[in-house]
């Protein structure tokens, strides 16, 4: 796996990391290597794209919350913690909730915030089709576009913000427009990722 964060991610964003951060999600790499992998979290060949394919792709998510950071975030569906943990620690003021299904990837992903000491991360397990009143939402690789947006609205507060993880590819697929919210490409990603960020007024 390549340990060293590439720059590229942070200046897209405009954002840019301490050392303390920096840190943190080089060590969430290694954790995912070392033991997401082999527990099944992510599979093998994922292990030479972590950076590129997982975690940069997951920071690329703060784009929804750059004028704003969330105080209060959902990660629906959160699997191996992404991108709920690379938003955590990119926002360390926001109280962030990984939320999964799966008692076994909770327990996981408890695991994980006790090795990266994350003070402002919690895992539950849970169906996001029940939760409402959340102000931020971020959704990667859960459901088909169409059913992910109509979850996450239904969890959003009226004013609340979510980021939805739409596909890895060279072009849009013309269908996303029709989903409502804003499409964005991530061109720093190869292929270019795309995300859907939905704003409950004003979309």
């Amino acid at each position: 796996m390549k340990h060293e964060p590439q720059p590229q991610i942070n200046q897209w964003l405009g954002l840019e990391f301490s050392v303390v951060q920096g840190e943190a999600l080089r060590q969430f790499g290694q954790w995912l290597s070392s033991e997401g992998i082999p527990a099944g979290l992510l599979s093998s060949a994922e292990r030479d794209r972590i950076w590129d394919r997982h975690i940069a792709d997951s920071l690329s998510f703060c784009v929804g919350w750059i004028d704003a950071p969330p105080k209060r975030l959902l990660d629906a569906g959160s699997g191996a913690g992404l991108p709920g943990i690379p938003l955590a620690i990119a926002f360390p003021h926001a109280a962030v909730t990984l939320l999964d299904r799966s008692t076994k990837r909770v327990r996981l992903l408890k695991r994980a915030i006790r090795v990266l000491g994350l003070a402002n991360v919690e895992a539950l397990v849970g169906d996001v089709r029940e939760q409402r009143g959340w102000e931020s939402v971020a959704m990667r690789a859960v459901f088909s576009p169409d059913e992910a947006v109509k979850v996450m609205r239904q969890a959003l507060t009226p004013e609340g913000r979510g980021v939805l993880g739409l596909a890895h590819r060279r072009s849009p697929d013309p269908a996303w427009n029709e989903l409502g919210g804003r499409v964005v490409k991530v061109t720093v990603l190869d292929p270019p990722g795309w995300l859907l960020m939905i704003q409950q007024c004003g979309d």
